[in-house]
């Protein structure tokens, strides 16, 4: 008997795309909506204040404060820009400017269209030429859009609905995943 490899069709691998695009929000779900400040216990870091909200094109404002005797020559932030359908957008550095001396940094951002929420962290340069990174790895503070998505939920004010990516909530985007790969596979078969 003579075995036959299967074969990726273009009826297959489309099938398989559309599959995968959809189930990708719904893997990514987690604590939608709630803002994370970054934990400054420990650090030169005084206060960060940033919006409690981010709107997409609205610029979207910064500031460090830090403790009255540091060493610090600058201070930057890397942001990231998630959106709606669960990519992430490229992290960008950027470095702030102070106005009083080196206690008070500032810049700002704006975020795109159809974003749900933004990532930051800071970075501490100082005399020595040495710098630190809060936090180390990861991301510190995150800020929630005024209308996010989040796997199968979604949130904020800003909202013209509420009804999930889509417009399915998840057991009705699940079941829509199904039926299009069992449709390839009928397709496949005849």
């Amino acid at each position: 008997m003579k075995e036959v490899a299967p074969r990726i069709t273009m009826k297959r691998g489309f099938a398989l795309a559309l599959c995968a695009l959809f189930l990708v929000p719904t893997v990514l779900a987690s604590d939608g909506g709630e803002n994370k400040d970054l934990d400054i216990e420990g650090t030169l870091i005084s206060a960060i204040n940033t919006p409690s909200v981010s709107s997409d094109g609205e610029e979207f404002d910064i500031t460090v404060t830090l403790d009255q005797e540091n060493n610090v020559t600058g201070v930057s932030w890397t942001w990231q820009v998630c959106l709606n359908t669960g990519v992430c957008l490229a992290p960008v550095p950027d470095n702030m400017t102070s106005s009083d001396g080196g206690t008070t940094w500032t810049t700002s951002m704006t975020p795109v269209d159809e974003h749900s929420y933004v990532n930051y962290k800071i970075t501490l340069n100082f005399e020595d030429g040495n710098s630190t990174t809060y936090p180390e790895n990861s991301w510190g503070g995150k800020v929630w859009s005024d209308c996010w998505v989040a796997g199968d939920t979604s949130g904020g004010d800003g909202c013209e609905s509420d009804g999930g990516f889509l417009g399915l909530p998840g057991f009705t985007l699940l079941a829509s995943v199904a039926i299009i790969g069992l449709v390839a596979i009928v397709i496949r078969r005849r």
